[in-house]
């Protein structure tokens, strides 16, 4: 299945969403003002009528675990 899929990242107090297939990358510094710059992203990307602008978005968030050393 085509998708867009966006790799959220926290960069200080901003989320940091890329997708590398296209290349395109927006921030926002919450999750509720991330979605529609996605979106607008999305739709300025691409041409009006590009298929690209029919497929699902994904949104992945990347989180690195932290352990704590075993003593």
């Amino acid at each position: 299945m085509n998708e867009l899929a966006f790799h959220v990242e926290q960069d200080g107090v901003w989320l940091v969403a890329t997708c590398h297939d296209p290349e395109m990358a927006t921030q926002a510094q919450s999750l509720d003002e991330l979605v529609p710059m996605i979106r607008d992203l999305v739709s300025c990307r691409f041409d009006p009528g590009d298929k690209r602008l029919q497929w699902p978005i994904r949104v992945h968030f990347v989180n690195d675990p932290v352990l704590v050393p075993v003593a």
